[in-house]
């Protein structure tokens, strides 16, 4: 999964947090969250261009309970703590990824997502997502 945030502001935006929870019925892949900045992808769908860069893994037990996220959108990155839940973000794309199981059906069902940017500035503070599942 993939949560996108948009920071069209023109001006870095401070104590930005990404926050979001598990749908109902799936279980994080451990170690599976980091955080990108992929400033001039074109297609959030594929993250593209020669400045996309990861960080390091987050730390689940500084950024998870249960099944909430609270990240700073750079967590890791560049020597960024990977424990940190607010960060600055600079303009540009970024996205914060991390694996789910999701329960198995033996059709296809739609799980939506849904996430919010919170920080000094303004912008495109949420993002969302639809998880397709089939057999």
């Amino acid at each position: 999964m993939r949560i996108w945030s948009h920071n069209d502001t023109g001006a870095t935006i401070r104590n930005a947090s990404v926050a979001t929870s598990l749908p109902s019925g799936t279980t994080l892949i451990p170690n599976s969250t980091r955080d990108c900045l992929s400033p001039r992808t074109t297609d959030p769908a594929w993250p593209s261009g020669p400045d996309t860069t990861c960080g390091e893994t987050v730390n689940d037990a500084a950024v998870w309970s249960g099944a909430d996220l609270t990240t700073s959108p750079t967590a890791g990155i560049q020597g960024r703590s990977a424990s940190a839940t607010s960060g600055d973000l600079t303009t540009g794309w970024s996205y914060v990824g991390f694996s789910m199981t999701a329960p198995y059906v033996d059709s296809t069902t739609t799980i939506t997502e849904t996430a919010s940017l919170n920080g000094s500035g303004t912008g495109h503070p949420s993002s969302s997502g639809t998880i397709t599942v089939s057999d």
